[in-house]
């Protein structure tokens, strides 16, 4: 069976995004294995001092750590190797402030590890998890679908391109103007649930 890790972004009370991933987990539960990581709940480590300059030593200067050393990257690690050891990806998340949610960033920082999910060729940086692929869900409150806040979208591009870099083509299922268009929320839902599904039949 196929596995799918799920990373989930979507703390609060009544959550748009949750609905539309709560939709795809109940379509797909029983053709795939799934791993389940709450972002909310199970933060990644911030690259602050200590861990940046450990990781930079290991990765970039092949240095052997030791055993207590290790353990300051082990968080991380895990979450890297998680996205190594899957076939799907699906990341749901709304959109803060123009962007992602910091702590959805952390777990970018996270996995992009050099030797490990990407690495350096003669003819370039290579994504190392090719056999890979990764849908986005998002929502939003705005209408960033159109402008003017259409070209101050940070989100989905960084998604999009940090997918590709690590090798992974990935695609986005996003509602925007869930606040600005309220009238039309039950209707949003239900084309990301026609939307989810033309995915996962394309998956599974």
């Amino acid at each position: 069976m196929k596995k799918t890790l799920i990373l989930s972004y979507t703390p609060r009370d009544n959550s748009n995004t949750k609905k539309m991933l709560d939709f795809f987990i109940e379509n797909n539960q029983e053709k795939t294995e799934i791993t389940f990581v709450d972002l909310a709940e199970e933060a990644p480590d911030l690259l602050l001092k200590e861990n940046l300059n450990l990781y930079v030593n290991r990765n970039f200067g092949g240095a052997e750590l030791t055993d207590e050393q290790q353990k300051v990257l082990a968080k991380n690690d895990k979450m890297m190797q998680q996205l190594l050891d899957t076939d799907f990806v699906v990341l749901a998340s709304p959109m803060y402030n123009f962007s992602i949610p910091a702590t959805v960033k952390a777990w970018f920082d996270a996995v992009i590890q050099a030797g490990k999910t990407f690495g350096y060729t003669e003819t370039g940086i290579r994504g190392l998890c090719e056999n890979t692929k990764a849908l986005i869900l998002m929502t939003s409150g705005s209408d960033f679908g159109m402008e003017p806040y259409k070209s101050v979208n940070f989100a989905t591009p960084f998604l999009i391109t940090a997918f590709d870099f690590l090798g992974i083509p990935a695609e986005a299922i996003n509602k925007f103007g869930m606040i600005q268009y309220a009238d039309k929320f039950e209707q949003m839902i239900e084309e990301a649930k026609e939307d989810i599904k033309i995915v996962s039949d394309k998956w599974y």
